[in-house]
């Protein structure tokens, strides 16, 4: 057997755990070492996960478990090299040095196209295939062909005539990984679980801001129905937009700008309640119902009305200046996207909306 594939290889070993911390102790022989990295990783990221998104969790100590995450994966890159540098006998190390090693290439293509090239030098080659891998999103599944491309071929014009090849089999291996983390899964979070928005209006004031960066929680409502008193982003219906382009009607309460359909309002009538405004006071099925977040009292007369099944009443806190469901109707079960639970900017801010 070949010398260089009884060894490990300290910068495969680094590749690996750049797709999950915990891969390359393993590749190295440091199984438990391996396995107590991944379980540290999944609870840093699971725990903060749960405390951001969650409507009872704290999203303070939620982001300092996930910026914790940044040092915990550069820490386990640095762990990774020396496990397998470690393997290795004096043999294996001395000739993997004697050369630019083709695994380091591929760390350094990895990180940004191209780069592998030039530290190879072939600027040439580099700069163009860089240019390449820029212009490769504007083709489907582009930039995915084009770094697995890039990525390989610094792979193999690294490899020094006097050592082998990685077998063929840990190459395969690597570029399955490789083509499986280019997959962008984010449309896919952003429609099932999370997603952040921005505050572009004054009509939920004093409760949001202008420009309050917001956590829209996807998937409570996917277990449970919309309660009294959530804030939720819903699809506008036409009448809501008709209602936006009314000149007379100020400060609409929507992240209107960017995503017309996002409106952002607060339930304050279920499916089936009587829903009045008179007063200066909402009543909900004939008794007064007690606000404490509104900017001031409803100086309209509303109603009454009974909610449609499967249909909510949504208003705005800043009762006087929204264009919310007095104005334009309720909204279906249908058109609720999510719940507002969190606020992550400014940091002055950062906390549980309720």
């Amino acid at each position: 057997m070949n010398i260089s594939e009884r060894g490990k290889e300290p910068w495969f070993a680094v590749n690996l755990s750049m797709f999950f911390p915990g891969i390359g102790q393993i590749y190295s022989g440091k199984v438990r070492r391996g396995i107590v990295w991944i379980i540290s990783y999944i609870l840093l990221m699971g725990i903060g996960g749960w405390l951001i998104f969650s409507p009872t969790g704290d999203i303070r100590i939620g982001l300092v478990l996930w910026f914790a995450t940044i040092a915990v994966n550069i820490w386990n890159l640095f762990d990774a090299h020396r496990c397998a540098r470690k393997a290795n006998n004096r043999s294996f190390e001395e000739l993997r040095k004697t050369s630019k090693d083709p695994w380091l290439v591929v760390f350094l293509s990895r990180i940004l196209p191209g780069i592998g090239h030039i530290y190879l030098g072939k600027d040439g080659r580099g700069i163009l295939l860089l240019i390449i891998f820029i212009f490769s999103p504007t083709f489907p599944l582009g930039s995915i062909i084009a770094s697995c491309f890039i990525t390989y071929d610094a792979y193999i014009a690294a490899a020094p005539s006097r050592r082998k090849l990685s077998p063929s089999w840990l190459v395969e291996f690597f570029i399955v990984l490789f083509v499986l983390t280019q997959v962008n899964f984010t449309p896919l979070i952003r429609t099932y679980v999370a997603e952040a928005r921005y505050i572009a209006s004054r009509s939920m004031l004093p409760t949001l801001q202008i420009k309050d960066g917001l956590i829209i929680d996807k998937l409570s409502y996917r277990f449970q129905e919309p309660q009294r008193g959530d804030i939720i982003l819903f699809f506008a219906p036409e009448r809501a937009v008709i209602c936006y382009n009314n000149s007379s009607i100020p400060d609409p309460g929507e992240s209107w700008p960017d995503l017309p359909s996002g409106f952002i309002h607060r339930i304050i009538g279920l499916p089936g309640d009587k829903v009045e405004v008179k007063r200066e006071q909402v009543y909900i099925n004939n008794k007064t119902f007690q606000e404490k977040y509104i900017a001031e009292a409803p100086l309209y007369q509303f109603g009454p009305v009974t909610v449609p099944a499967k249909s909510y009443l949504v208003f705005g806190d800043n009762r006087n200046k929204s264009c919310d469901s007095h104005l334009w109707g309720p909204v279906r079960r249908e058109y609720i996207m999510g719940k507002v639970t969190n606020r992550y900017w400014p940091p002055k801010r950062i906390g549980r909306v309720e």
